[in-house]
């Protein structure tokens, strides 16, 4: 998840996922988005989970891919991160109830209270792409 990285290393990612990709391949992600852009609620994500990140909006993320010369096609759509039936959709019932069991553990329950609330609080969308490295000669020509 592109998500975790600072924007410099989201950059740094993707220019190597360029270079490896042949012409014509394609790269797969999946990544929370900003359903509009809100630094107060970026900065409450980093401070939740630990980590200096930033979250984008759908518009921003595809221009982070374009900027790299990929052909970008993507879907938004409502996050399920910390929903129970969202969980249980994704990670199956036996899934959802060790995610739950972890979250719970003494050392781990500060801070999965903590995002269970922001997600709780807040909407997020989750954004798919899939971004095509594009052949040689056809570097942006259309």
């Amino acid at each position: 998840m592109l998500t975790m990285f600072p924007d410099v290393s989201k950059q740094k990612a993707l220019a190597e996922y360029y270079r490896v990709l042949k012409p014509g391949g394609k790269l797969l992600t999946h990544d929370v988005s900003l359903i509009k852009e809100d630094l107060e609620l970026v900065a409450k994500l980093g401070q939740t989970i630990n980590g200096h990140v930033t979250q984008l909006t759908r518009r921003k993320w595809e221009e982070l891919f374009k900027q790299q010369g990929f052909l970008v096609t993507s879907q938004v759509g409502p996050m399920s991160l910390m929903d129970p039936r969202g969980t249980i959709r994704d990670e199956g019932v036996l899934g959802a109830l060790k995610i739950i069991k972890n979250g719970l553990k003494r050392e781990n329950r500060p801070q999965f209270q903590a995002m269970y609330r922001l997600f709780k609080e807040n909407s997020f969308n989750y954004i798919t792409g899939v971004s095509t490295k594009l052949e040689e000669n056809d570097q942006w020509n259309f």
